[in-house]
């Protein structure tokens, strides 16, 4: 057998990598990225993925792309990015109560330990209103008289997030909150204003009547005060151990290589000071909070724990 060939193959190859000459694997990324949105065109998680996706792009170096694919409340989206190759060609933008909140009260293929987390653009601001000739300043005052008066009390639905936290305090407080089911954040600000609840919540749509005067904003659901409402306290200040920053999250398969990750990071971090995201969520009343890296991925965790306890609590 003539082995000639074969040690002279061999030489050849050791000669490339003694040299330096071995191709190497290409770099992150060689092609476009695509960001799949988890709820419809249109949409705050849309409008802001979109307003987003310029700046992504010039700092990758490729073009990213937007895909909608609604369903489950963006289940559906983050579902299948859990089957995804952990590559960073593909992103799911979803509301981070899917990942947070969802997983503690339904049953699902995915939990919050599933993915990472690169960036949160914007926080909704959740909020509970009520009619401005209820007399009430704050959800403290509606605490009281709810308890003064012993009678329940009916509020203007949207979400089981909102059903946990009520019921959470209603069970702390000793107070009957029962909720009146809505099909959204209209139907709600639409039942308040008529007169027909006692008070509502609603992520945002409320914004715009409250600026007018002709709402009361009474608590904040986020850890912190909306700028448009200083003067209304979270509920934390309210003495109740719970807050929902519902926000824009970005998120990839577990097990995307490392720098993979870094690029993606410094991209959204660089996409987070970009002027027309920040016109964006100024317009949607969604502040400046744009989190990125492990800051975002510990506040996701740490959002996820507080759920879990406000589930148990509001049994």
């Amino acid at each position: 057998m003539n082995l000639l060939p074969k040690m002279l193959l061999g030489l050849s190859a050791l000669t490339l990598v003694a040299t330096g000459a071995v191709p190497a694997m290409a770099e992150y990324p060689e092609k476009p990225v695509t960001i799949i949105v988890g709820f419809g065109a249109g949409g705050g998680v849309d409008t802001v993925s979109r307003a987003a996706a310029n700046a992504l792009g010039e700092s990758l170096g490729q073009p990213v792309a937007i895909k909608n694919q609604p369903g489950a409340g963006g289940g559906l989206a983050t579902t299948a990015l859990k089957a995804m190759p952990a590559d960073g060609y593909n992103i799911v933008a979803t509301t981070s109560t899917t990942l947070t909140f969802d997983p503690h009260t339904q049953d699902l293929a995915f939990n919050v330990d599933d993915f990472d987390y690169i960036a949160a653009f914007g926080v909704f601001p959740e909020a509970l209103i009520s009619l401005p000739s209820r007399g009430w300043k704050t959800f403290a005052d509606t605490v009281a008289e709810a308890k003064s008066k012993g009678e329940p009390m009916s509020y203007a639905s949207t979400t089981s997030v909102d059903r946990v936290v009520v019921g959470m305090i209603s069970k702390q407080e000793g107070v009957t909150l029962n909720p009146t089911p809505t099909k959204g954040g209209a139907e709600a600000v639409a039942q308040t204003l008529g007169g027909h609840v006692d008070f509502a919540y609603s992520s945002g749509t409320y914004y715009a009547q409250a600026e007018a005067g002709n709402l009361q904003v009474l608590a904040v659901f986020g850890d912190e005060r909306i700028e448009g409402f200083p003067d209304t306290p979270t509920l934390q200040e309210l003495g109740y151990d719970i807050s929902s920053m519902n926000m824009v999250l970005f998120l990839i398969p577990k097990g995307t290589p490392d720098e993979v990750k870094a690029k993606l990071t410094e991209a959204f971090g660089a996409a987070a000071k970009d002027p027309q995201l920040l016109e964006t969520l100024k317009k949607r009343n969604m502040g400046s909070f744009v989190p990125v890296g492990e800051e975002i991925s510990t506040l996701i965790h740490k959002q996820s724990d507080q759920f879990k306890a406000a589930v148990e609590a509001s049994k």
